[in-house]
């Protein structure tokens, strides 16, 4: 299947990187014209509110989709540069066996999973065929927890974003939950200014963590 396993794309480091500030620049340039629009003076106090709540149900969705596309960057990444099983953290082991396994499932077959047996006990050395499209799985609510989960399956370093969690599960999740069902949730401008900023802040660190990693090595064993 088409982008499924590492077969084209993202090869280099520049590659990744490239791919990874175009993604960024867009959203940016997007969150910067909804603090531009929202600080209008000239809007009614009606007005502002509802742009404040639209926004910030915008603004986590830039959260959440910019971890999950980038992520995804950062596995095709490491999916094309080659490298043996053993090469790699245990973590992009995890991701290429839970493919096996799903795939061995699907057989209902026991003999299917003789595959990933003879895998583990006489292709630690093989190339690693990692599968990247569809494995960053928020689930739509990009929890702390979930957050964790992913930075782990990536093999960076979650406890970046340890200070923000309360930030992230009782304001920009739990705030924009509020707000997608329906509930006369109060933003004010300051508030959404105020998300914006860390919004931003936790995307710069998403970012620098994926191309730290790309740059020093660091997703190898």
């Amino acid at each position: 299947m088409e982008g499924r396993f590492s077969v084209a794309g993202i090869r280099t480091k520049s590659d990744l990187i490239d791919k990874i500030a175009a993604e960024h620049a867009w959203r940016k340039r997007e969150i910067t014209e909804l603090k531009n629009i929202i600080s209008t003076d000239s809007n009614s106090d009606l007005r502002k509110k509802v742009l404040c709540r639209s926004g910030f149900a915008i603004l986590y969705a830039h959260w959440e989709g910019f971890v999950k596309v980038t992520g995804s960057y950062f596995l095709e990444f490491v999916a094309n540069q080659r490298h043996s099983v053993e090469e790699l953290k245990s973590s992009f082991i995890t991701v290429l066996l839970k493919s096996k396994f799903e795939a061995a499932s699907e057989s209902n077959k026991i003999k299917a999973y003789d595959e990933i047996t003879e895998f583990l006990l006489n292709k630690r050395g093989s190339r690693a065929r990692m599968r990247y499209s569809g494995v960053i799985d928020t689930g739509s609510n990009l929890s702390s927890s979930t957050l964790k989960d992913i930075t782990w399956s990536l093999g960076i370093d979650y406890s970046h974003f340890s200070p923000k969690e309360n930030l992230i599960d009782l304001r920009l999740v739990g705030q924009r939950n509020h707000i997608a069902h329906g509930r006369n949730l109060n933003i004010d401008e300051d508030d959404f200014l105020e998300m914006t900023d860390e919004v931003t802040t936790l995307m710069n660190i998403f970012r620098n963590l994926l191309e730290n990693s790309a740059m020093t090595g660091e997703y190898k064993n």
